[in-house]
């Protein structure tokens, strides 16, 4: 199941984007990238505006329709020193029975970092990270990070613990990685305690949730998982990002010299990246769902990254 088209957006719903806007849509690009089977355009008007919009109809996906709803909530309250589009109008209507979210934001010329593989984005990305501020006010009410990693931590426990599972998980996680399984679970124990914090969290830090435009800057979009926990926490799951996507990056080098790592322990690092491991490689464990056939290999190769990351840093460590 592929995107919904601007063209396959009910007319009532973009005319209310015309009027947020001032005028008609002459100009729209769809944008392919992305899990989300809902509409993502960029539009522009003959004056000159543009904007980002995204919709989602409960018949197309209802977890994306509670996401959209998520995203519009937390897109309302984020304070202007985060580096984020600006929300310009959401709403909800039904049309012809069916539910529709419409978010409609800012629209940011830019590029997804990364894309010469040579790391040159890695420091922005970081810096732009750390504009993230504590989580008071309205943020407050966001969810707590740590609550929800809980189970996911428990990841290692479940997949060497049940019988039943132990041809998939051989069949997902490489046999070196399985053999120290015991020592990632005992790492991952601690993990949702030390993810916990004070500040506003993104939650979904990857390379296709974020931009940089043509003067550098990097602004952080999709924020449907918004949470509350450790602040260097996006900036540690960025890091991971590279590494999947093959970046010619220091990893370690950022670790020990970016201010938002500041004062991070290494064992807290080491049991972070257990838990990702574990949480990614037993996402990977059932089959694809039909309308996302490439969601598995994308999760064992996470988990696979953040494996091979720790067990170097465990050797470093040793010699």
């Amino acid at each position: 199941m592929g995107r919904t088209a601007w063209t396959d957006v009910p007319a009532i719903l973009r005319r209310r984007v015309e009027q947020t806007l001032g005028g008609p849509v002459s100009t729209t690009e769809s944008q392919a990238a992305g899990w989300s089977p809902g509409s993502a355009d960029r539009v522009g008007t003959a004056s000159g505006r543009r904007a980002f919009v995204k919709t989602v109809s409960r018949s197309r996906n209802v977890d994306a329709l509670d996401l959209h709803r998520r995203e519009a909530d937390v897109m309302a309250h984020l304070p202007s020193i985060v580096q984020a589009p600006r929300l310009l109008d959401a709403f909800d209507t039904t049309v012809d029975g069916d539910e529709w979210v419409v978010l409609v934001l800012d629209d940011v010329a830019g590029r997804p970092p990364g894309a010469s593989l040579d790391g040159s984005d890695t420091a922005a990305v970081l810096d732009a990270l750390d504009t993230l501020p504590a989580a008071t006010g309205d943020l407050g009410a966001l969810p707590r990070i740590a609550d929800d990693l809980r189970h996911e931590f428990g990841a290692w426990d479940r997949m060497l613990g049940d019988a039943s599972l132990a041809d998939r998980v051989a069949d997902v996680v490489p046999a070196h990685v399985l053999a120290a399984g015991p020592a990632f679970a005992r790492a991952a124990a601690r993990a949702a305690t030390l993810v916990d914090g004070e500040h506003l969290v993104h939650a979904d830090c990857r390379a296709d949730n974020l931009l940089v435009d043509g003067s550098g800057v990097v602004w952080i979009v999709d924020w449907p998982w918004a949470s509350i926990g450790a602040h260097w926490l996006d900036p540690l799951t960025y890091l991971l990002d590279t590494l999947v996507r093959g970046e010619d990056v220091d990893v370690e080098h950022h670790l020990a010299t970016h201010a938002v790592f500041a004062g991070l322990p290494a064992t807290t690092v080491d049991a972070v990246l257990a838990g990702l491991a574990g949480l990614f490689f037993e996402h990977a464990l059932p089959p694809a769902p039909p309308n996302m056939p490439t969601i598995r290999d994308f999760q064992r190769r996470e988990g696979l990254a953040a494996a091979e990351w720790l067990l170097r840093r465990w050797d470093r460590a040793t010699h």
